[in-house]
């Protein structure tokens, strides 16, 4: 009987590890984490902001071999941007309630198996992006796209 308590013990305590708001220790790995360090969850920032990480892992640029992070907003997965520190500028994103997503990867681009989300609302100097409904129907809104970091 104490053997299930200490195994359930262990099962809870590193489930509690493993979760968080800004941030998520890796997966297979289990010693890779990232952690969102600034903005804090729920911020409201204004164009430009600076994202702030702290990584297990030295963060610098792909040709070295280093880690480094992908940030996006939302689902645009496919739209990112490499960071090769631990500090950087967002100076281009929609304007709007969103989620940031901070993706440790590893030099050839691949996940590293740490990842922190960051719900933030991007106030005044954010692009304006039309719904589909005000480009009218049928066409595609006529900005650029609205994540060109």
């Amino acid at each position: 009987m104490r053997l299930k308590i200490a195994i359930g013990a262990a099962m809870l305590a590193t489930l509690a590890a493993c979760t968080g708001t800004n941030g998520a220790t890796g997966g297979d790995s289990g010693k890779l984490s990232v952690i969102v360090a600034e903005p804090v969850s729920g911020a409201t920032v204004s164009i430009p902001f600076t994202v702030k990480v702290d990584s297990s892992v030295p963060l610098g640029s792909s040709e070295s071999g280093q880690h480094h992070v992908h940030i996006w907003f939302d689902d645009n997965e496919t739209d990112y941007l490499i960071v090769e520190s631990n500090t950087t500028q967002i100076t281009d994103a929609p304007s709007g309630q969103h989620t940031m997503h901070v993706s440790l990867r590893n030099a050839n681009h691949s996940p590293a198996g740490a990842e922190a989300t960051t719900p933030i609302t991007i106030g005044s100097g954010g692009v304006h992006v039309p719904s589909p409904s005000a480009a009218g129907e049928g066409t595609s809104p006529t900005t650029s796209d609205p994540y060109t970091y």
